[in-house]
């Protein structure tokens, strides 16, 4: 089959998934269209189109006519129109946004990870770099498939920078693929390598994330980040959309400000209430590592006041658990379904708990996707005893002491298990390939 013809149903399909996005009927598109160019258009024209019973040219050209009516730019109406691709990601990218491989496989046909990437990360990984534990998580995630695929530099000179020899990966995937080829990138160098070369193009991290979402570019939202004031008023008011993009980092503006934890803390409340009036989500998730909402990053920088604010004051739902949106298969890896209390009784947190405990939206009996409920995970770290007894907490609270988790375990297992073999978290670096091995044995089942 010819790049020709397989070009035309991949658009027909991607024109039809842009107006049932916006949920707009073939009626809305015909009104949207008139209403950005000021001329007439006809309803079956457009079904046509979508139908894919007109030519390539006139497909491309009412493509573009739907992107623009979407108000897209250049750059995004430029990735809409492209056809079956394969891309290459780099160190830089992965790294600002650790969940990216799985994004890009859910776009793309072919996704290349070069062998020099996961050397560096490999590297990274046995490092006492502060991006360790990062590298690790990107490696651990990673599963080879036939979408999924590593690919090694074959070139003749080993001297070369690491961009040129993913350059060259990139051209060989190109040429075995029969492809364009992306290379997502958070760096600026590859521009330059790249003149004049058709089929190999390179994509910042901001721009591509900028693609999958109804914003133009997250250059503004990055500036919003940055800014920290007593008041928000003369910041330029944003939409609902942007409030709630996520930004290259895969953080919402929300998550970024929660985070942001050497700013002020009159300031960061200030700005979440801006944020909040302009129609922010207080529950929406990462797109970043685990899908954690606000709430839950609170606890992970441990600041108590901005998780009582979250909770107390912008209502933000206790029960909003990390979810993977990509599909079944890393369920258990990624832990789904960590809910706050889980969160805050698996790291120790007695004060969050109690908080959490006070609240009667909270589920205390929540189990995630290994059957753990906040009890057990309490348990797991030795949180049964002392001024860190958090099963005290939970049990006085209403938790069920009769729950299970997967592999038929109770928390007073769990509890057993403890005092054998000590803490199910120990502390990163210490002892990797104990906790990878011990964790296994209960979580992968």
């Amino acid at each position: 089959m010819t790049e020709k013809k397989k070009e035309i149903p991949f658009l027909c399909l991607r024109m039809k998934e842009l107006r049932e996005e916006y949920k707009c009927s073939l009626d809305d598109m015909v009104k949207k269209i008139q209403n950005y160019e000021g001329t007439l258009l006809k309803k079956s024209s457009l079904s046509r189109v979508e139908n894919g019973k007109t030519g390539e040219k006139t497909l491309k050209e009412y493509a573009i006519r739907y992107c623009k009516a979407f108000c897209m730019s250049d750059k995004q109406i430029e990735q809409f129109l492209r056809g079956e691709k394969t891309v290459v990601v780099d160190t830089s990218a992965i790294l600002k946004n650790i969940q990216l491989i799985d994004e890009l496989n859910e776009e793309y046909d072919k996704v290349i990870i070069p062998k020099v990437v996961v050397n560096e990360l490999n590297r990274i990984k046995d490092s006492k770099s502060s991006l360790c534990k990062k590298a690790w998580e990107v490696l651990r995630g990673i599963s080879y498939g036939d979408k999924i695929v590593s690919m090694e530099y074959t070139g003749t000179n080993k001297n070369i920078k690491n961009d040129e020899k993913i350059i060259f990966i990139a051209n060989e995937a190109s040429k075995k693929y029969h492809t364009k080829v992306d290379i997502i990138t958070d760096d600026i160098d590859y521009s330059v390598y790249l003149k004049n070369n058709e089929n190999i193009s390179a994509l910042h991290l901001g721009e591509y994330i900028a693609t999958k979402q109804p914003i133009r570019d997250t250059g503004r939202l990055d500036n919003i980040k940055d800014f920290f004031a007593d008041t928000y008023d003369s910041l330029e008011k944003i939409g609902k959309d942007e409030v709630n993009a996520y930004m290259s980092d895969g953080n919402t503006l929300i998550i970024s400000t929660v985070r942001a934890t050497s700013k002020p803390m009159n300031q960061r409340k200030e700005k979440i209430r801006w944020l909040i009036s302009l129609g922010g989500d207080v529950n929406k998730r990462d797109n970043a590592r685990r899908y954690f909402p606000p709430l839950s990053h609170a606890i992970q920088v441990k600041d108590y006041e901005m998780f009582g604010f979250l909770l107390v004051e912008c209502r933000a739902n206790p029960n909003v658990g990390s979810k993977n949106p990509y599909g079944g298969e890393k369920l258990r890896q990624k832990n789904e379904g960590n809910m706050p209390l889980m969160i805050a009784s698996w790291h120790g947190m007695t004060e969050f708990v109690k908080l959490l405990c006070k609240d009667e939206r909270t589920s205390l009996n929540q189990q995630d996707a290994n059957g753990f409920s906040a009890l057990m995970k309490a348990c797991m770290n030795g949180y049964f005893r002392g001024d860190k007894d958090i099963s005290k907490v939970l049990i006085d609270s209403g938790a069920d002491t009769k729950i299970v988790d997967m592999n038929g375990k109770s928390y007073i297992d769990w509890m057993n298990e403890y005092r054998k073999n000590g803490p199910m978290l120990k502390d990163y670096g210490k002892s990797k390939r104990y906790n990878a091995n011990r964790q296994s044995m209960y979580f992968n089942k």
